[in-house]
Order: C-alpha cells, then structure tokens, then sequence
C-alpha cells in the first residue's frame, strides 16, 4: 500500500472518490504483483491453464480490492482521530 498518500496531510480531507482515482495504478500494480506470484505457483505446481487463468485474473482483482479497502480503512480512521482531536480540543477548551 502507498502509505505515503495515508500521511499526507490532505488524507483526511480528501473525497472517497479522490483517494480511490490517486491509489488506482499503486493498487493495479499490487494486485498485478499478487497475480504474478500466484501465476508462479501454479506453474509449479503444474496446475491446468484455466486454473491458472482463473486463480491469476482473482488474484490480480482481489489484490487491487484488498488495496483500495485498507486504503479506505487508514482514510477512515484519520478522520474519525481528526473529528475526536477536534471535539477534544474544543470540549477542553
């Protein structure tokens, strides 16, 4: 996962829709990587083509998901600590 975009300042402001379109290639190349190793495996293993077909175009999908997701869940998260820092400071103040 970019971390980098979860410690950007603007992560915790930024749309849903922002932050899926700016991870969109790092997510592709994460679920590309996961197919690759897959891909790898199988081969080995010596696995029918369609197994493989089937098992590397998952991979490659769910990859790309798991990405998007965690990035949503850090997303999420900065912005529920931002709200509670916010509501702390001005419930102390």
């Amino acid at each position: 996962m970019c971390y980098d975009r979860l410690v950007d300042e603007d992560a915790a402001t930024a749309s849903v829709r922002d932050l899926l379109r700016s991870e969109w290639y790092c997510a592709l190349r994460n679920g590309a990587l996961a197919g690759v190793m897959v891909l790898a495996v199988l081969l080995f293993q010596g696995a029918p083509a369609w197994v493989v077909a089937v098992s590397v175009a998952g991979a490659v999908a769910l990859g790309t998901a798991i990405h998007q997701l965690v990035l949503l869940a850090g997303a999420g998260v900065l912005r529920a600590s931002a709200r509670w820092q916010d509501g702390t400071d001005s419930a102390g103040g």
